[in-house]
């Protein structure tokens, strides 16, 4: 028995020693620089007033008559039958291999003070819809206008017609909006 015994520990240590070791098996490797002096940069996409800022001029025009001057916006009385044309000159800053963007009006151009009339609300809606940004570039499908990697200075109008003649419009009699938001928006596509 005490071979057999002797033999038992001998053989259960075997096992031991061969379990603790699975895993543990040799290897080589080796590992070689494969992108050299490889580097990349982010672009860069912005739409800036120049630089020193020069204000926007303010235009109305009714019917074919020529555009007037608008010397103080906030002091202006819009009336169904005006077209205010906003003009102002931008820099676009656009860099990147594969980048494309679309210049378009921001959708908070036009908005109404917290204390909102119904008259606001109601000037608002009217204006609103008919809101449209033009620039010196080309066209973007689905509306806009198509940035493509460059550095540019930019001429955006911003028109806003209230329509007349399509029907009685009395319930914007009285409003104000503001348009301290009115902006153009960058953005890629």
């Amino acid at each position: 028995m005490n071979k057999l015994l002797k033999g038992s520990i001998a053989g259960a240590v075997g096992v031991a020693l061969l379990l603790g070791g699975a895993g543990t098996f040799a290897s080589w490797n080796s590992t070689a620089t494969a992108g050299g002096a490889a580097t990349i940069a982010a672009g860069t996409l912005s739409v800036t007033e120049p630089s020193p800022a020069a204000p926007g001029t303010w235009t109305s025009t009714v019917g074919a008559a020529l555009p007037v001057p608008i010397t103080n916006i906030a002091a202006y009385k819009a009336v169904p039958g005006d077209v205010l044309t906003y003009t102002k000159v931008l820099n676009i800053s656009a860099t990147g291999d594969n980048l494309k963007a679309t210049l378009s009006l921001s959708g908070a151009a036009i908005t109404v003070p917290a204390n909102a009339t119904t008259a606001d609300k109601a000037l608002l809606t009217t204006l609103s819809a008919s809101a449209v940004l033009t620039a010196n570039l080309a066209a973007a499908t689905g509306g806009g206008y198509t940035v493509d990697k460059t550095a540019s200075t930019v001429t955006v109008t911003a028109k806003i017609t209230w329509p007349f003649g399509s029907g009685i419009d009395n319930s914007a009699q009285g409003g104000s909006v503001s348009l301290a938001n009115f902006s153009v928006l960058l953005t890629q596509i």
